[in-house]
């Protein structure tokens, strides 16, 4: 293989495939990354076994190949040559792959293409379109709630569930659940799968770096057992997570015996505040509703913390206790100036809506004070 290239186009491709899959293996080849000639461009891949990023970029072919070198070691390489010349790159007969850029030259041993894992086929028969700025606020508005503990696996991915009436993403940790809905996708069968939340992740942190326009769209591909996105150059291809997802629906409130509305940045700001204060382990913010008024307050063996922030609430006192960062997350998502807050009662759940925007729902549990 022998290919020339720009330092700036070789940059991206490598920062768009270096993130996301894990560097945690026991498999020394899941340390490199393939390179590989294909159709006049050069093709880059990344796995971790459970999910894959291949990106194509722009490059003048002088020999077609494919080899795999290890990536870290050549995005440092890459990093430190100069701004202002082409990079050549060609590989030998002994698997050295060569990097050349003025009268920088550097070498490193790569391995065969046969030796790095195969990555499937993508499938588009079950295929959906989708704007990626909708996306990618759907996914950064939900995947905060989902879990991160190994034991509970089937919640450590966001379901993505299409009927004839919506399409929603659902995430949840047990304590909290966030909801968005989006209208039916066009011409898509209905369809309930979890998708790992490493790769939404990866696919919202794309999608700021392509800087996609309101015209553009992802494509989103799901099998059996596996589901794609595709946009521009980019692939990225994953496992789903097998298992039955929790029943949301009877989580959410059905009943608003009180109810207040508070602007959303003033509350994220006292409720912050009160997290200082709330102690290491066991974190509480107290809030309480009294005669118009919302008081936070938190409390530790060596500090204490109280805020009134004026609310309309006329209704009998109202005590009710959180995770504090369970209230803080909702709130630095939501976009909307208010937010209301609909209770049953201090034991039950609390529904937290951004006033004036319905397609986000979020669910938190009480905790005891």
């Amino acid at each position: 293989m022998k290919i020339n290239i720009t330092k700036s186009t070789l940059l991206e491709g490598i920062q768009i495939i270096s993130a996301g899959v894990s560097s945690r293996t026991t498999l020394p080849i899941l340390h490199n990354f393939l390179l590989e000639t294909y159709k006049g461009k050069l093709k880059l891949v990344r796995t971790d076994m459970e999910m894959a990023t291949v990106h194509y970029v722009n490059a003048e072919i002088e020999e077609t190949g494919s080899i795999t070198i290890p990536l870290k070691e050549f995005a440092d390489i890459i990093k430190n040559l100069p701004d202002d010349k082409e990079i050549n790159l060609y590989s030998d007969e002994n698997n050295k792959f060569h990097i050349k850029s003025g009268k920088s030259k550097f070498w490193v041993i790569g391995t065969p293409k046969s030796e790095y894992p195969a990555i499937p086929e993508v499938e588009h028969e079950n295929s959906i379109k989708l704007n990626p700025l909708d996306l990618q606020s759907m996914i950064e508005k939900t995947a905060f709630s989902a879990s991160t503990q190994e034991t509970r696996y089937i919640l450590n991915g966001l379901l993505w569930n299409n009927t004839s009436d919506k399409f929603e993403i659902v995430a949840t940790d047990g304590g909290r659940l966030a909801i968005a809905s989006h209208e039916p996708l066009a011409g898509s069968k209905e369809f309930k799968i979890i998708i790992p939340t490493k790769i939404l992740n990866e696919v919202c942190r794309f999608i700021t770096i392509a800087k996609p326009t309101k015209d553009s769209t992802i494509q989103v591909s799901v099998s059996s057992n596996q589901v794609s996105f595709v946009m521009n150059e980019t692939t990225f291809i994953s496992r789903l997570i097998e298992g039955n997802f929790p029943n949301y629906h009877q989580v959410i409130p059905t009943k608003k015996n009180i109810s207040f509305e508070v602007f959303s940045k003033e509350l994220l700001a006292s409720t912050r505040r009160s997290a200082l204060c709330s102690g290491e382990f066991g974190s509480v913010v107290k809030y309480k509703l009294e005669d118009n008024t919302l008081t936070v307050s938190s409390n530790s063996q060596n500090m204490e913390f109280t805020d009134e922030i004026p609310v309309e609430y006329n209704q009998e006192i109202f005590e009710a206790a959180f995770n504090p960062q369970y209230i803080i997350d909702v709130l630095k998502n939501i976009t909307s100036e208010k937010v209301s807050f609909s209770f049953i009662n201090s034991s039950q759940p609390v529904l937290v809506e951004p006033v004036g925007d319905t397609t986000f729902k979020y669910v938190i549990m009480p905790v005891r004070a």
